[in-house]
Order: structure tokens, then C-alpha cells, then sequence
């Protein structure tokens, strides 16, 4: 990965997503928004009854767009449940497409327009996609022949549901993408260094429980068996398990027939970073959120 500044915004792009001139992405760090506190600065997430003001988020969203020259873009976002659906942007159906401006959060919503959903997929052209992450895994997706592109967000609930193969699914099954066409690219997230996790985690990817919600579809039990990166660090009074997102992911996307050499994956760990990146576990859940944005010209 690159890292680039423009003003006092820092945000970082794939390397083998600059040959396609066509595709905007970015992957931006918690510098230099409005926000303050713990959301201190670049925070692009809030709610109505909690967390940092509408007017910080959405002048933080505005900030990010304008950055990669998408200001006159609308933007589309999803509600993220740590699930593994996959909603697919189509301007024929009801999205909003105000991330970035009040308007988002104050004017109403309707059942058709929230799409709750951890990852997006679209070939509209003229339209930005956006999610927001603090510690999940941001996995981004371009298929240059069918001109798809997708983000997906993998934190352990997600990835122990075979979000990333999923995800790769949906766009052969909408769009016809073919997954050796495919190039991924695996942001920064919360490290096995610092991501320590319970057995029962471990025994949900493993099959050896079950989510009573949502749980793994049975098509993708044993790909996310197969995929599981985990490890013990031996502590003074203990052993402690440990997952590897950025692993686990990457092998999802192998085992959906993605190419070893299209998947880039950073070495980042968001827990360990927490001056440059939002952090739920490193900040006790205390935090914001950064952006992850793609976009193909219109």
C-alpha cells in the first residue's frame, strides 16, 4: 500500500489498483477531520441518540469525498450487523445516496432504503460506495473486465460467516464477474498481535457451534473451516488465542478462486495504531470510525 496526504488528510491505496485509471479508492486514517475527543478527527459514524454530532460526521464524510474529487458524486452507504448479505447498488431501486450531508440522518427513512447489509457491490459508474470500520477487516473489491466493484466489511462475525467468498459470489452471480478477474485488497485492521479472542469464537468457524442468529450458510461451513487463521500467544499466566483476520480473509478470496497475486493485504494493526486509525478494542469501544471509499468514473 501507498500512503498519500493531501492537506492535513491521510488516506492509503492499493498499488495494483493505480493501473486502472478509471477506479477511485482510498482507505483513509482518522487524520485531520473535524470531529474531537475520542472521535478525534476524521470520524465518519454517529447515531442520533449517541457518538460524535451529525454536523462533525457529516462535514468528516464531505471532507473525504472532496479529497478524491467524488464531492459531486452521491454516495451510498449500508447498515452494517456483522452479517454476511450483500446488497447490490442499482440506481432503479431505492438507495440514499446522501452519506455525506445532514439530510442522511434528519429526513425519514423508509423500509426500502435502509439496506442492512456488510457488504456492497455495483457497476453504476458516477457513484461512490462507502463503509466505515474501526478494527473490522475493510476488504475491497475491483473486477476490471466487468467494471464491479464492492467493499465488503470482515470482522470476525462476518468472516466466520464467509463474507469475503460471499462477497465474490454475489458479483459472479449479478454481474458475471469471473473471479480470477478479480483484484482484492485487504485493509488495515485489528492484528492477531492484538486480537485475542474467546474458544467459542474459534468453535464457531470451526462448526463446532452455531450462530443462533444468521448463522454460516451450509454452502460455506467448510470454506470457512478451511480458511480460519488462528494462534496462542503464550502470556505470563496464560495462553491466549489469537485470529488472524488479514490470513483468514485472503484465504476466503483464494478459496473463491481469486489469484494469489491479485490480493494485496496491509500489515497495519488498527489496536496498535490508534494515533492513525480508529480502534473499538484498543479505545474499549470509545472511538469513531474511518472511511473506506471506491468509486469508478463516471
Amino acid at each position: 500500500m501507498i500512503e498519500r496526504q493531501q492537506g492535513n488528510l491521510r488516506y492509503q491505496q492499493f498499488n495494483h489498483y493505480l493501473q486502472f485509471p478509471e477506479l477511485t479508492h482510498s482507505i483513509f486514517t482518522r487524520q485531520g477531520g473535524y470531529s474531537e475527543g475520542q472521535y478525534r478527527a476524521l470520524n465518519t459514524s454517529t447515531t442520533l441518540k449517541a457518538g460524535d454530532s451529525i454536523d462533525n460526521v457529516s462535514r468528516n464524510r464531505q471532507l473525504a469525498l472532496q479529497t478524491l474529487n467524488l464531492a459531486h458524486y452521491p454516495c451510498v452507504t449500508s447498515w452494517q450487523i456483522h452479517g454476511a448479505d450483500v446488497a447490490t447498488f442499482d440506481t432503479r431501486d431505492e438507495w440514499r445516496s446522501d452519506w455525506a450531508y445532514p439530510s442522511y440522518y434528519y429526513q425519514s427513512w423508509t423500509p426500502q432504503s435502509i439496506h442492512k447489509a456488510d457488504a456492497i457491490i455495483t457497476r453504476e459508474r458516477g457513484v461512490a460506495i462507502a463503509l466505515s470500520f474501526a478494527d473490522c477487516t475493510p476488504i475491497m473489491l475491483y473486477d476490471p473486465v466487468e467494471q464491479v466493484i464492492g467493499i465488503a466489511h470482515g470482522g470476525w462475525r462476518g468472516t466466520a460467516r464467509g463474507i469475503a467468498a460471499i462477497t465474490v459470489a454475489a458479483m459472479e452471480r449479478q454481474f458475471g464477474c469471473q473471479p480470477q478477474n478479480i483484484y482484492a485488497g485487504i485493509g488495515p485492521s485489528i492484528g492477531a498481535c492484538c486480537y485475542e479472542v474467546s474458544q467459542d469464537v474459534q468453535d464457531l468457524f470451526m462448526g463446532r457451534l452455531s450462530f443462533e442468529d444468521m448463522p454460516t450458510h451450509p454452502h460455506y461451513q467448510e470454506l470457512v473451516r478451511e480458511s480460519a487463521a488462528f494462534s496462542t500467544k503464550c502470556l505470563p499466566d496464560r495462553e491466549s488465542l489469537r485470529i488472524d483476520l488479514w490470513a483468514t480473509n485472503r484465504k476466503q478470496l483464494l478459496l473463491a478462486g481469486l489469484l494469489p497475486t491479485h490480493i494485496e493485504v496491509t500489515d497495519t494493526c488498527t489496536c496498535c495504531n490508534t494515533d492513525r486509525f480508529f480502534s473499538h478494542r484498543g479505545e474499549r469501544g470509545k472511538t469513531g470510525r474511518f472511511p473506506v471509499i471506491m468509486a469508478l468514473s463516471a
